[in-house]
């Protein structure tokens, strides 16, 4: 497995995780999010709000699914596995962007899975290998 390959997976597997936390809160599994200081985070509302729905369903879920598939092309060393990296990052950034154009307000674990986009992305777009 290539270094940039590595790099994403371990990448894919922190936002997979951050999207758990999320998911286990917006199914009342877990009932309060430790927040990051400063008035800006409101995981908790934010990540229960009917703006974290897509077509009806809690958004966590969702992107548990769509990393999980970009989870099995970056480990399998696909060719579209660079373009799958990008189109989470674009989603990502999308969902807290609108969220803070919208709310001024920021869900600190929708940014785990913003970052942890950006180092895949970087990762396999930058490589050379």
């Amino acid at each position: 497995m290539r270094s940039a390959d590595k790099l994403a997976t371990v990448s894919t597997l922190a936002a997979l995780a951050s999207l758990a936390v999320i998911s286990a809160r917006q199914f009342d599994l877990i009932h309060h999010l430790p927040e990051l200081p400063g008035k800006v985070f409101q995981s908790n509302r934010l990540t229960t709000s009917e703006d974290s729905k897509v077509l009806g369903l809690p958004d966590g879920p969702l992107g548990i699914g769509s990393y999980a598939l970009t989870l099995l092309l970056v480990s399998r060393g696909s060719s579209l596995a660079k373009y799958k990296v990008g189109l989470d990052l674009l989603y990502a950034v999308s969902r807290s962007g609108g969220t803070y154009l919208k709310q001024k307000e920021l869900c600190g674990w929708c940014l785990v899975a913003v970052g942890a986009s950006a180092v895949s992305t970087a990762a396999l777009w930058g490589s050379n290998e």
